[in-house]
């Protein structure tokens, strides 16, 4: 027997009267207003217009917070106002009368397809909202610029890298549910540390939670696939007047390869490549000083390598030695913060017209080496210094060619612009670099000629040969490689 229409009306107005409350209003209020904003935010980024991470911050996981959190104040606001009307003298008998559900009445039908319709109307908006705030939370924006002040000098150095067109998350979080879980979960420590102002000044280094580089960067890097050596030409430029130029040409014996392939040697296939395996032990979090070092080479012996005088590692430490990888030398592969004269020296290679402005390299190195209170700040300090000086000590040369003194100006302010960061003290000698080792010890970590085996019949070497040969020197001129291959 269909409900009859004072059973609905009686139904309704039992639904009603819950409802009339409150917390329920501003529930259906919530999720309705977000509901909606959520559907708009779609169809503007679908039709190219958002381009901003914190509008996506906003529409895709504050929104969908927002809109469960109504779908929750609804029901319990509706249970509260029911015990209310309890304590105020409402029969249980009245409160818990409930029609049957007939669905040959047709309005009981009209009523369960708009209830199933609102429901598969909520999943899809939140299975959509869902599914943009992972792909927004996996952008190079999100991760760069959402928190602008802390990741300025990592977003930086970022873009201004050779992986600057890598996405953030596949070096960090790379492939798979398990680390992508993982790396979200630190995620909200890292937001809990935010919002309390408590993040570390500057972002301390090496990322101890970082994912195993055999599992990211061979993605790419694959040293089984690669042998050889490889050239490489160093530009640097004097402080004198001419800001004179020397070149130094190598040949890195960067290797690689496997016993497999009959190829093998050099720097990656001694150090990362699994016929050779290296553990260490470092007694500091940034890994800059070594003091145990095993290697177990191809036909399973093992060396352990010590220094005269130091303490033996415990059990324990033994058994928590990292492997050796990738980014244990290739410590900033993107995020780099060149030293000063390194940085110039690439400016005045990429920009040879400024080698005409006397003293440049000179002048622009103690203004980026200047203490300044923000980033901001020094940018600009750095301009006006520079500005100042030919404006002062070169008058002549200022007004013949303003154009070329402030490209110089600009330059000397990008080159800062790009490694101190202030207000997260960060700066090159915070962050140092592995490879080799003209500015930080680097490889000297470990070769340094003092790590040796007990026995003291194997050393780890301090010989240049090792991994590269010089070609050419601190020569004056650019050397033409061309022409000797053609002699040749």
């Amino acid at each position: 027997m269909a409900p009859s229409t004072s059973d609905r009306k009686k139904f309704f107005g039992r639904l009603f009267n819950y409802a009339n409350n409150g917390l329920t209003i501003a529930g259906v209020v919530l999720t309705t207003l977000s509901g909606l904003l959520i559907i708009v935010f779609i169809v503007a980024q679908l039709w190219g217009g958002l381009d901003n991470p914190y509008i996506g911050l906003f529409a895709y996981v504050f929104l969908p917070a927002i809109f469960v959190l109504g779908l929750i104040e609804i029901p319990i606001g509706m249970w509260r106002r029911r015990r209310k009307l309890i304590k105020a003298g409402a029969t249980e008998a009245e409160l818990t009368t409930y029609p049957r559900l007939d669905f040959n009445d047709p309005h009981m039908r009209r009523v369960a397809l708009i209830v199933i319709g609102l429901t598969a109307l909520n999943t899809v908006i939140l299975g959509v909202a869902s599914f943009r705030a992972v792909e927004e939370m996996e952008t190079v924006e999100f991760c760069g610029e959402t928190c602008h002040t802390i990741m300025q000098p990592e977003f930086t150095a970022y873009q201004d890298s050779p992986h600057s067109r890598v996405a953030c998350v596949d070096c960090h979080i790379g492939p798979g549910a398990s680390w992508f879980v993982k790396s979200k979960l630190d995620g909200l420590r890292q937001v809990w540390h935010t919002a309390l102002g408590t993040y570390q000044h500057p972002i301390l280094t090496p990322l101890h939670t970082l994912r195993p580089a055999r599992e990211t960067c061979e993605q790419c890097h694959w040293p089984n696939k690669h042998h050889g050596d490889k050239l490489r030409v160093f530009s640097r430029y004097g402080t004198d007047e001419a800001n004179t130029p020397s070149y130094t040409a190598m040949l890195l014996k960067t290797g690689g390869g496997s016993l497999d392939i009959g190829r093998h040697g050099g720097i990656h296939w001694w150090h990362i490549y699994s016929d050779n395996r290296i553990r260490y032990i470092s007694p500091d979090e940034s890994r800059d000083e070594i003091t145990w070092v095993e290697l177990t080479t191809p036909d399973g012996g093992v060396r352990t390598y010590t220094r005269d005088g130091e303490d033996l590692p415990t059990d324990q430490e033994i058994t928590d030695a990292r492997i050796m990888d990738c980014i244990d030398c290739h410590n900033r592969p993107t995020h780099t913060f060149h030293v000063p004269a390194k940085g110039l020296d690439w400016i005045l290679d990429t920009h040879p017209e400024l080698v005409d402005l006397p003293y440049f390299k000179r002048q622009a190195v103690a203004a980026v080496e200047g203490d300044y209170e923000t980033h901001s700040a020094g940018v600009n300090a750095v301009r006006e210094a520079i500005l100042e000086f030919y404006e002062t000590e070169y008058p002549d040369l200022a007004a013949a060619q303003p154009d070329l003194v402030r490209q110089g100006a600009e330059s000397a302010a990008l080159a800062y612009g790009k490694v101190v960061f202030p207000e997260m003290d960060t700066n090159w000698e915070t962050h140092p670099n592995h490879i080799g080792h003209d500015d930080f010890p680097g490889c000297w970590r470990c070769h340094d000629d003092e790590m040796a085996t007990a026995d003291g019949e194997h050393v780890i070497p301090m010989d240049c040969e090792n991994c590269h040969v010089f070609l050419v020197e601190d020569s004056p001129e650019l050397p033409d490689f061309a022409a000797a291959l053609e002699l040749n």
